[in-house]
């Protein structure tokens, strides 16, 4: 079910960014492309979409879901994708338990 709401998510990230014309220096801003990830994220969120996926005892579903979406768009290794979680997203979550939610 992870995966499915995922692959959901991230398409429709993509499609918010898809509108966005390329030379935009949003495109380039890690920091807009975080908001722009928890945008999307508060829409799935407020329709009821996420309320089916497995629960995380140390962290909310949601922001492992946002570093995992930051990470795929950037192409980033999963320790920077742990540095920027605590940037941006305020989750020191350890690069092993973004693997095995991968």
């Amino acid at each position: 079910m992870f995966i499915v709401t995922f692959i959901r998510v991230f398409a429709e990230f993509f499609r918010v960014v898809v509108v966005i014309p390329r030379w935009d220096h949003r495109l380039k801003d890690p920091e807009s492309v975080a908001f722009a990830i928890l945008d999307v994220l508060a829409d799935f969120e407020s329709e009821g979409k996420l309320k089916n996926l497995p629960k995380s005892k140390k962290f909310p579903v949601k922001t492992i879901l946002a570093i995992l979406l930051f990470k795929q768009y950037y192409n980033l290794p999963l320790r920077d994708a742990q540095h920027y979680g605590r940037k941006f997203f305020g989750a020191n979550i350890h690069y092993s338990t973004l693997h095995n939610w991968e």
